[in-house]
């Protein structure tokens, strides 16, 4: 690369392919997926011999019916495509979903999310190697160092195919939100714990994105067909959305996904990649190639309960306090008793430790969130695989948004 060639993912006239595509049918897949890389410019020559790491997105171990992790049928005609396109030197699937990164969970995922029998007409091997590696971001604007799994460090190419949901801190989750895969296992809760403010994590992910995309080649593929709304990224439901997109710019793509929900403007790491020059501040000044992303925009996108607009509905209030006042009204997560098992998932995700088991009166273990050290990343709700965790809203915001409509 010259000093003055940027990398593609810091060029915001980098095209984002729209492709229409409303079910899961392989071979149709398959086809589309080889228009829109054909669309993006690659070419074998860009691929062949080098190692490959395909990063899918596995948050959590459950069936893929709930739309929280990669669809298998849209990873088996991935591999389809790529297999036919190139010829790599090697070729894995790597990712570190939330909890622990071991061989014992690594199995389990790849099981429960449906991959392991996704991959098994393929020649893509499963990472069980839970090695990480230091890795320098000189360019970083909140973080300059991060850890990254090894087969995603030691990638020539890598291919980032995301699954686009709401999301409970980051409002939402793309191609950018899904690089934070890359960081090991419980490592993660040491980055939410150093960015405890939503601004500086989303910033840090920004950080992270670019590194990856700009040390090699990157190319964002992302699941759209079936999202999920509400409390993403893993307790919210399915919502149909019915196209996939693909470029080279993380952060174009997830400015045309982020119209596409309805929030235009909501996403604070693409605030801070357009103020960076990397994306443009608006999707209908992104390059798209393909159909049409306006016709698919959602009006009724359920957002996450997480998300209230303490900017229009207090925008006529100091803040007072040293942001006392607005940490008073702002969401936090609170557990549902009746259905808390005790399972202990939370305590463990928890970056802060702020969440402790406590028994009832009957003696049945419940996890207790003390909301004074609660720093709001919703790690717990995220993780918990019994949805026993909800957002609350604060009384008084709701009353003084509908007060505003």
């Amino acid at each position: 690369m010259s000093d003055v060639e940027a990398p593609p993912s810091r060029n915001p006239g980098e095209p984002v392919f729209v492709i229409p595509c409303d079910s899961y049918e392989k071979d149709l897949l398959t086809g589309k997926i080889g228009e829109a890389m054909q669309a993006i410019g690659l070419t074998p020559l860009m691929l062949n011999g080098k190692r490959i790491a395909v990063k899918p997105n596995l948050v959590i171990r459950k069936d893929p019916s709930i739309a929280a992790t990669t669809n298998p049928v849209f990873l088996d005609a991935f591999l389809s495509w790529l297999e036919s396109f190139c010829e790599p030197k090697d070729l894995v699937l790597a990712e570190s979903s939330g909890g622990p990164y071991t061989e014992a969970s690594l199995r389990a995922i790849y099981r429960e999310c449906g991959i392991q029998r996704a991959v098994e007409t393929h020649s893509i091997r499963l990472n069980y190697d839970v090695s990480s590696k230091s890795v320098s971001a000189p360019s970083g604007k909140a973080c300059r160092q991060f850890d990254l799994i090894t087969p995603i460090e030691e990638a020539d190419v890598i291919f980032n195919l995301s699954k686009l949901k709401s999301h409970s801190l980051t409002r939402m989750s793309g191609a950018v939100k899904n690089t934070f895969g890359c960081i090991p296992g419980l490592t993660k809760f040491e980055y939410h714990a150093r960015f405890p403010k939503n601004d500086l994590f989303q910033s840090m992910l920004v950080d992270l994105s670019d590194l990856l995309h700009s040390s090699r080649t990157v190319i964002d593929l992302q699941d759209a067909i079936i999202g999920m709304e509400g409390n993403g990224p893993t307790a919210g439901t399915p919502r149909k959305i019915g196209v996939v997109l693909c470029s080279r710019n993380p952060f174009c793509l997830d400015r045309i996904a982020e119209a596409i929900l309805g929030c235009p403007g909501e996403t604070g790491m693409l605030k801070e990649a357009s103020e960076r020059g990397f994306c443009p501040e608006r999707a209908d000044e992104v390059v798209s190639l393909g159909a049409d992303w306006q016709e698919y925009v959602l009006s009724d996108f359920k957002a996450p309960d997480s998300r209230v607009s303490l900017s229009s509905a207090l925008s006529w209030l100091p803040n007072l306090f040293g942001g006392k006042v607005y940490a008073w009204f702002e969401p936090r997560p609170v557990i549902r008793k009746k259905t808390c098992v005790g399972c202990g998932e939370c305590a463990r995700s928890c970056p802060v430790h702020t969440i402790t088991m406590v028994p009832d009166r009957k003696g049945k273990r419940h996890a207790r969130i003390n909301p004074d050290s609660c720093i709001r990343c919703f790690c717990c709700q995220e993780l918990c695989p019994f949805r026993s965790i909800d957002i609350r809203k604060n009384p008084v915001l709701k009353g003084l948004a509908a007060l505003r409509r």
